[in-house]
């Protein structure tokens, strides 16, 4: 599933970005470390409540997080 992939790289880079470790990066959304891990590693369907606290930190959409192309980085 190409959103599931998309979603993973973008989180990942952004989060590498930031320099936020995932536990970092977690506490600051509000969500469980593991979700953000397994999140990155595509081994779960996130729910749109993680997905609107993570996108409430980052300060964007989800629509912004989720759109699949050749760009990685959220606007």
């Amino acid at each position: 599933m190409p959103e599931v992939e998309a979603l993973a790289k973008r989180l990942r880079k952004v989060r590498k970005d930031m320099r936020l470790s995932q536990m970092e990066f977690a506490a600051e959304c509000g969500v469980d470390p593991d979700t953000i891990s397994n999140i990155e590693l595509e081994k779960t369907d996130t729910k749109l409540s993680t997905l609107q606290k993570v996108t409430a930190f980052l300060g964007c959409s989800v629509s912004d997080l989720l759109k699949v192309d050749n760009d990685s980085e959220v606007e």
